[in-house]
């Protein structure tokens, strides 16, 4: 039974290697997506072959995108990890988390750009400037729906 779960987690790796994410993300990905329950973050290791300190880091830096969960277990130390196994709504999270993030990154850092462009042009950056601020219009709107 092992060698049939080896070879599907082969092929899970080729799947999101394919989605252009490192070798090691790859690997977490396909174990995750594979096992029906959670799964220690030291069992993820020994199964990788990478250290616990790159399995953390790589979920720390993966699990908003991936729908990746931690779970803490009363009287246990380890820490536990599951993905959600419906790829829609693991995509639909990710595009949700990345259009949050864009969002951020507008508000806190175009908004002042804005201002300091305004203070700076001419009547022929006037133009340019509506487009901007009509774009964060825009994305302010649409954050609002969700």
């Amino acid at each position: 039974m092992k060698d049939i779960e080896e070879k599907i987690i082969d092929i899970g790796h080729e799947i999101f290697k394919g989605y252009g994410v490192d070798d090691i993300t790859a690997q977490i990905l396909s174990i995750l997506n594979f096992e029906s329950n959670e799964i220690s973050m030291e069992e993820l290791a020994q199964r990788t072959g990478y250290s616990l300190a790159s399995i953390s880091l790589k979920i720390k830096n993966i699990e908003q995108f991936w729908s990746i969960k931690r779970i803490y277990k009363p009287g246990s130390r380890r820490t536990y990890l599951y993905m959600e196994k419906n790829l829609l709504d693991a995509f639909a999270i990710q595009i949700r988390n990345g259009f949050e993030t864009e969002l951020d990154i507008a508000k806190t850092r175009i908004t002042p750009l804005i201002e300091e462009y305004r203070k700076k042009c001419h009547y022929s950056g006037t133009k340019k400037l509506n487009s901007i601020r009509m774009k964060i219009i825009y994305l302010k709107l649409i954050s609002l729906k969700n």
